[in-house]
């Protein structure tokens, strides 16, 4: 009983701190909308409800929130050991890029979806895993700060697209864009009417995320070393291997993301594909890992509260001509009342 009172306790004040963030953080982008002459009810209006007035909306939320969701697992994994990984975005680029690379290579061979679209996901995967990997080994190994190892890779991963799709073997000839051939119809990935079949796998991925942090011993070991690395070292718990598989589960999470929008949304690689709403969708993870404190079992709910917010801005922008960055502010407003509250009351998720 005493048990099943404390986690009641937890929800509720865990609803006061994240309401009272929300309220505080529209009421201040009101002022803003009021200040600039626009109708403060109604770009509420349009900013909250838009994802939820048509089918077209709530598609196009679900098509943000599944890679929003990879690239805030990509941060919030290392993070539960006090790592940062401001790498998300590049390993979404490194995964998307490589399946598309493989998928090209392996298209005239015309093996069929049951072959190509699973290979080409373990493609992602692994590449993501493997890009974020380096940034690990090398903290566990020469103690560099995985911020720098991470941007700098980001950087990387950038070029390697624009190399990619600009290349003779891949590049589209009839685009100016750097853009690639189309992939072969055996490695897409189709749709249930308007909403994504990539839904399939995040859901899966939810599932396997949450199985590995609270059943398995590996779960146990990377919480363990975020609440206290000297007593898990005491305990025996690797602290080189537990930060290389952190990096590499992130990494792989934001890889699958990657490969999930060549497969299932566009098709081919195109530059500027991990991006929505003009920015990365690196930086929402971040945003989004940071407003449930780096709990990985809350991402889900709070990848899609910020593609509502996402969907709502790009509406704002076409339907009322308010500036999308208005939004932006509005998130980054929400993540500071967030951390500020529950530092200040000291009883958010943990």
């Amino acid at each position: 009983m005493a048990q099943k009172n404390k986690y009641k306790s937890l929800i509720l004040s865990n609803l006061i701190i994240y309401g009272a963030a929300i309220i505080l953080a529209l009421g201040v982008i009101s002022i803003f909308v009021a200040v600039l002459g626009y109708n403060v009810l109604e770009a509420l209006r349009t900013l909250l409800t838009t994802s939820f007035k048509s089918s077209f909306g709530f598609s196009e939320t679900v098509k943000k929130a599944i890679p929003l969701l990879f690239a805030t697992y990509a941060f919030t994994i290392p993070f539960m050991i006090k790592f940062f990984n401001i790498g998300g975005w590049g390993q979404m680029l490194f995964g998307g890029t490589m399946t598309v690379v493989v998928g090209l290579t392996l298209g005239p061979l015309g093996l069929p979806s049951i072959v190509m679209v699973p290979l080409l996901l373990l493609v992602g995967i692994i590449s993501g895993g493997l890009f974020a990997l380096l940034a690990g080994f090398l903290k566990a190994k020469y103690d560099i700060n995985p911020i720098i190892s991470t941007i700098m890779l980001n950087f990387t991963a950038y070029q390697f697209v624009n190399f990619i799709a600009t290349s003779n073997i891949f590049r589209d000839p009839n685009e100016g864009h750097p853009i690639t051939r189309r992939l072969s119809e055996s490695s897409l990935m189709g749709f249930f009417g308007e909403i994504p079949a990539s839904i399939i796998l995040a859901v899966i991925a939810i599932i396997i995320v949450y199985l590995i942090m609270k059943k398995t011993r590996l779960g146990f070991e990377i919480t363990a070393v975020g609440h206290n690395l000297t007593a898990s070292e005491t305990y025996g718990i690797n602290f080189s291997k537990t930060i290389m598989v952190a990096f590499f589960i992130g990494g792989a999470l934001a890889g699958l993301g990657g490969s999930l929008e060549m497969l299932n949304i566009h098709g081919k690689l195109i530059e500027g594909f991990a991006k929505t709403s003009g920015a990365q969708y690196g930086v929402f993870g971040i945003l989004t890992s940071l407003v449930v404190a780096g709990n990985p079992l809350a991402v889900p709910l709070a990848a899609f509260f910020m593609s509502v917010l996402l969907v709502g801005a790009d509406s704002l922008q076409r339907t009322m001509q308010i500036p999308v960055e208005i939004v932006f502010l509005s998130q980054a407003v929400i993540v500071m009342f967030i951390v500020i509250i529950r530092e200040r009351y000291g009883k958010g998720i943990k």
